[in-house]
């Protein structure tokens, strides 16, 4: 029994958990979008399924609501971050597979380190975390570049939103992490949904003048997982692994993701996989790998998150 609380005081059975969720939700959502359903259309309802989802956890836990003004605030965060995060993702999902797209987003840590330099960070950038800003930009780089011809293995257009998306959320490391520096409760997390919702209804008459949702299983099936599990518990169970294990470890999910996305799109979903991807995947896992401290030090038994981390929004 100590050995089994000892286990999930490290965190690591939830960062499996984790990863596993998020992993998923990129060849879940290109499952949606391929099935049919308009891409900004699909992932405003997930925003709204996230929100419906939340409300038992709200009434659950019997917080006390915030004030009016935190909770606008959290859902503007939600519009320009959350949205930012998840639009240029189903967009780019009409042209490419989650597997790939799963990749260009695990390079969200390193746009995060360019965020908090940018942002005026104390701490300079030393020359690791150059040579794994150059990696990971490589790593990119390739993934763009198909193996002949020079074909193109992500379209241009997709390889772009991709790239937006995984700024967006590189960004939203850092001013989330200081709007909530000990990260969002379940009142704020409904509001950043309905905000996120909000966001994505707002554009879709710009960008489409009869967006499509057929009723199919693929469609319906997207917005449930991705809009329950990926974003209402996926999120949840995120804030709590930061408030236990601190913002550090939490942030290790980016390692999983691709993983576990390139596993179930090409064995459960019959996405295509090219040897590319690999190469790709590699050199950017070696830049978050660079990213790390090598060296060792005490965490306390309740970090506070550290600035600019510790509303880290997910791919989803």
């Amino acid at each position: 029994m100590a050995s089994d609380r000892s286990i999930l005081s490290t965190g690591i059975p939830q960062l499996l958990l984790l990863g596993a969720v998020w992993g998923i939700t990129f060849p879940v959502a290109h499952v949606g979008v391929a099935a049919g359903a308009n891409p900004i259309l699909l992932v405003g309802l997930d925003f709204l399924v996230a929100a419906l989802g939340m409300t038992p956890v709200v009434l659950l836990r019997h917080s006390g609501r915030p004030p009016a003004r935190s909770l606008l605030q959290s859902a503007g965060l939600g519009a320009l971050l959350i949205a930012g995060i998840n639009l240029p993702l189903y967009w780019g999902l009409q042209y490419a597979t989650g597997g790939a797209a799963s990749i260009v987003y695990a390079t969200s840590p390193i746009l995060s380190l360019l965020a908090l330099w940018g942002f005026g960070s104390r701490t300079g950038l030393h020359a690791r975390q150059l040579l794994a800003l150059a990696i990971g930009l490589a790593g990119v780089v390739v993934l763009g570049v198909g193996p002949s011809n020079a074909a193109l293995a992500v379209g241009v257009a997709a390889l772009l939103a991709f790239v937006l998306g995984a700024s967006c959320q590189g960004v939203g490391a850092v001013l989330v992490g200081r709007a909530r520096p000990h990260g969002e409760g379940p009142w704020g997390l409904t509001f950043q949904f309905l905000g996120g919702a909000a966001a994505s209804f707002a554009v879709l008459p710009f960008l489409y003048r009869a967006p499509a949702f057929p009723l199919s299983v693929g469609t319906l099936g997207s917005v449930a997982y991705v809009g329950v599990v990926s974003m209402a518990v996926g999120y949840t169970l995120f804030f709590r692994l930061i408030a236990t294990s601190g913002a550090v470890r939490a942030n290790q999910v980016t390692f999983l993701n691709p993983v576990v996305a390139l596993l179930v799109g090409g064995v459960a979903f019959g996405e295509g996989f090219q040897p590319i991807e690999a190469v790709a995947l590699g050199l950017i896992v070696l830049a978050l790998v660079l990213l790390q401290p090598f060296h060792r030090h005490r965490v306390p038994a309740a970090p506070a998150p550290a600035p600019g981390i510790a509303g880290l929004p997910g791919p989803t």
